[in-house]
């Protein structure tokens, strides 16, 4: 940021980091710590998104924004915008996926469910901003996402007694663990710490496209790699086609040491069991996948004893949240459709005073 007055803070951050002795004497994991980012506003780390992502967007003139995402990023972007002026978003997220969004109707956040998968979704906001004139926010792909996420690993990094040396993210796209990747180079550069940890990225058995394509040494995600129909308990990081995201992924993992595996939903429902009884911490699906990554390799022999072992928790369920129940059904055309003269989705109104006049 160039200037203080375009800083906003949303209550994100300084979120605990604890060893887990409880859980760690039953997993065999003596040197288990866990950072635990259910503690944030919305019981998700991408409130540190939204915080530093919104200051940037404002900073930069940007009044009207368009996202796509299944929930936690959601929801993290339309609270802050609920709570700061100057700057309106119109919300684009699978029609599947209306439960977690949890946050009330507000005049400045327009919400669009899309019947269609994710790359449905993401081509729906890009076509209402084009018509529209919007910015769009950019996913995995934003800059400021990475600067935000990076941000839970340099609060642990600092929290710990010694620094990690395998860290455990669970990853859909990945951009929280290239987060992290990123702010464990620059504490390096910066002499604090001694070295990289290992990155280990996990994603569950029903939507492992990443996973596949590490087993296979593959350096793209292939048509063979794809999850046309992605399941699994872990919601927040069912993305069946990372291809974009892959690379960049992959690099960090194999550039620290690590690697991407993934687990099955028993290992996610047993170590989220456990987790609650030995520690107290009630956590998401996606965040125990994470700690079932960690829990996995070690039953294999793969993960010595004596490691010391950091996993990010990366949130937790809303139980009883609100849900827009203002919003606009949209069903993408099919390809090749001229609906108003173009391809794709038809213009409508949406039920919000955002974006109010943007339909012919």
């Amino acid at each position: 940021m160039r200037r203080r007055k375009n800083l906003f803070w949303f209550g994100d951050g300084n979120t605990p980091c604890h060893a887990a002795e409880g859980f760690g004497r039953r997993a065999g994991l003596p040197h288990l710590f866990l950072k635990n980012e259910s503690t944030n506003p919305t019981r998700s780390t991408k409130d540190r998104i939204a915080s530093v992502a919104l200051s940037r967007f404002l900073e930069l003139g940007v009044g009207r924004l368009v996202t796509a995402s299944s929930g936690n990023s959601s929801t993290a972007y339309a609270r802050g915008v609920q709570l700061i002026d100057g700057i309106e978003m119109a919300l684009f997220c699978g029609r599947g996926y209306h439960h977690r969004l949890n946050y009330p109707d507000h005049p400045t956040v327009a919400t669009h469910l899309v019947d269609g998968d994710g790359p449905a979704v993401v081509a729906a906001a890009r076509r209402f901003a084009e018509r529209t004139g919007a910015v769009c926010e950019g996913g995995f792909f934003n800059l400021a996402r990475r600067e935000g996420l990076k941000l839970a690993y340099l609060e642990a990094f600092d929290q710990l007694p010694e620094p990690p040396d395998y860290v455990f993210q669970a990853v859909g796209s990945g951009a929280g663990l290239l987060g992290g990747f990123k702010g464990a180079v620059e504490y390096r550069l910066l002499g604090r710490l001694p070295a990289l940890p290992r990155f280990m990225a996990v994603q569950q058995d029903g939507c492992a496209p990443m996973a596949a394509a590490g087993r296979d040494g593959a350096p793209a995600i292939e048509p063979r790699h794809i999850v046309a129909d992605p399941r699994g308990p872990a919601e927040a990081i069912l993305c069946g086609d990372p291809a974009a995201s892959y690379p960049y992924v992959r690099h960090a993992c194999r550039t620290s040491g690590g690697r991407i595996l993934s687990v099955d939903t028993d290992e996610i429902r047993a170590v989220r069991a456990l987790l609650e009884e030995t520690e107290g911490i009630q956590v998401c699906h996606s965040s125990a996948t994470a700690l079932a990554g960690a829990v996995r390799m070690r039953r294999e022999g793969v993960l010595p004893a004596r490691a010391r072992v950091l996993v990010n928790l990366t949130g937790g369920d809303r139980v009883g949240w609100p849900t827009p129940q203002r919003f606009q059904v949209v069903t993408p055309r099919p390809r090749g459709g001229t609906r108003n003269g173009r391809g794709g989705i038809p213009r409508q109104r949406v039920a919000s005073a955002a974006f109010p006049t943007e339909d012919g």
